[in-house]
């Protein structure tokens, strides 16, 4: 890795302020909501391990409902707080003795207010009473991480996506009563406080204000992280869903557009969910590629949030081509899953789409532990995936990580440390060992080089016996019997060795999503120039 990089840092605790309305003071008129919680006091899990079981699309992070965890960015804001000075300390011993003999070992770092720059604004009547004793202090002259200021987007900016009466929706929520909010509230889905607007507003200001940091003519890093909520991705144009209120991503995509900031903009999301609500508002654009890995399956057994989100659904017109879609019908999706995914579709489209700048929906409930996504990637995962978006594009390339969704608050700040050592040109620390079953992409791996001669040593598989057993085991799985098949598998002297039930799945899907994009390529032309 080179250099001494620095990277953007982006949050505001006001965010924190949108949360659900407790049980004691809502008015409990609302039929659907009085249901849903006398069905919560009947079935609450014993224990977080079978909250993760129930694939429905919230966090289990109240004891009253589970909602999305109004604490997991400042979670991950401390950790990288401790990373940057763990950093600092390590390249400038100096610094740390002299915090230690003068007694300052810890401070209130980026809490001034946001008038002034900083990173974090603390009201006075704070619902979260975080604790910043334990974040070390590290000088303005070493610093990794350069804090960003979070304002409010304005209406024009936030109805470059969203319509002039879902934005009025939304501002009224901020005097509504507490009876009024509750009657608009939707069990599993969306709750509302009179700090909801605010908080949203915030959240798409920080995501812009990160792409005019990273894209500006003098910046001074191309690189940013907006710890931002509540989330946006399955935001649609006209109204909120799914924990979202304004789509930050797809409305600081289009701002770049707009501003002439960036031509074309690649926005990748990696969140277990697809993002149906940034497929929506960038479908027809052409200068906007949606990529979304997810998990979707629309029968009513394993029926998974949002249900959207199919390998066919590729643009239209002039912007046929750019979305793609590569999507799991199972759990338990890993590292090596991800991997074939970035293999073979999501690095060629990168590199086919030459963007200007990119733009990550960084959900971290895809990680292995996650509350909801029931999947398996590891910290070191999305380093390396982080790494190989900067080594495709190259080391220049603006690039935004956005805070999306995320239901353990301490898995999310192990994920988004491990992104941020990425961005920070940090080496990957850990024994590369442990995660030998990452396959490789020729002269683009995903892994360090010198982790390329175990994984070929290690994988007796090729990409065609995948596709064989993920073929055999769809026919198993319907009771066809296949004489061909068979006979394959006779001669095959590998067929004593099951391929993952995983792998041969993700596989299959890849397979059908990278064949789409090839033909959607060839039919519109504008890729080849």
């Amino acid at each position: 890795m080179g250099g001494h990089q620095t990277v953007f840092l982006l949050t505001d605790e006001r965010m924190a302020l949108h949360a659900p309305i407790p049980v004691s003071t809502r008015n409990t008129n609302n039929s659907m909501e009085t249901q849903y919680l006398e069905q919560q006091q009947q079935q609450q899990p014993s224990s977080q391990e079978e909250a993760a079981v129930d694939h429905h699309h919230h966090d289990p992070g109240t004891s009253e409902a589970p909602y999305e965890n109004c604490k997991r960015i400042t979670a991950i804001h401390h950790r990288l707080l401790r990373l940057e000075y763990k950093l600092v300390s390590d390249m400038f011993p100096w610094v740390h003795t002299q915090q230690e003999e003068s007694g300052n070992t810890s401070s209130t770092s980026y809490t001034s207010n946001a008038a002034g720059g900083a990173l974090s604004h603390r009201l006075q009547h704070h619902p979260q009473d975080h604790d910043y004793s334990l974040v070390p202090k590290v000088n303005l002259r070493t610093r990794r991480f350069i804090p960003l200021a979070c304002h409010p987007a304005s209406r024009e900016t936030i109805e470059l996506c969203h319509t002039p009466e879902h934005y009025d929706k939304m501002k009224r929520t901020s005097i509504l009563s507490e009876k009024e909010l509750a009657d608009i509230a939707v069990p599993h889905d969306l709750y509302f406080n009179n700090w909801t607007f605010l908080a949203a507003s915030l959240a798409v200001g920080g995501v812009v204000e990160c792409v005019n940091a990273v894209t500006h003519e003098h910046t001074s890093s191309t690189r940013a992280i907006a710890l931002v909520r509540p989330p946006g991705h399955h935001a649609l144009r006209d109204r909120p869903m799914g924990f979202c209120y304004f789509n930050n991503v797809a409305v600081a995509a289009k701002h770049a557009i707009q501003t002439h900031r960036a031509r074309k903009v690649f926005v990748l999301d990696w969140d277990i969910h697809h993002g149906n609500g940034i497929q929506d508002i960038t479908y027809d654009d052409p200068n906007i590629f949606y990529l979304s890995i997810h998990r979707a399956s629309k029968s009513e057994k394993h029926w998974f949030y949002p249900g959207t989100g199919d390998h066919h659904e590729v643009g239209e017109e002039s912007a046929k081509g750019t979305n793609l879609n590569v999507v799991w019908g199972l759990g338990g999706m890993g590292d090596t899953e991800y991997a074939e995914a970035f293999r073979n579709v999501v690095l060629s489209a990168l590199e086919a789409f030459d963007p200007d700048l990119i733009i990550v929906a960084c959900g971290l409930d895809a990680a292995k532990g996650d509350l909801l996504g029931d999947c398996g990637l590891s910290p070191a995962m999305y380093y390396a995936m982080t790494n190989s978006l900067l080594n495709t594009c190259g080391q220049d390339i603006p690039i935004v990580i956005a805070q999306e969704g995320g239901y353990n608050p301490e898995l999310n700040a192990d994920c988004m440390e491990a992104i941020a050592l990425a961005l920070l040109n940090e080496p990957w620390k850990e024994d590369p060992t442990a995660y030998e079953e990452l396959t490789f992409w020729s002269s683009k791996s995903l892994l360090p080089q010198h982790t390329r001669h175990v994984l070929q040593t290690k994988n007796p598989y090729t990409i065609e016996r995948y596709y064989y057993h993920a073929e055999q085991e769809e026919e198993q799985s319907k009771g066809i019997a296949s004489t061909t098949t068979s006979g394959h598998a006779t001669n095959n002297h590998h067929n004593h060795t099951k391929v993952p039930r995983t792998r041969a799945h993700a596989l299959a899907s890849i397979k059908r999503t990278n064949q789409v994009f090839q033909k959607s390529i060839q039919s519109n032309p504008r890729f080849w120039y």
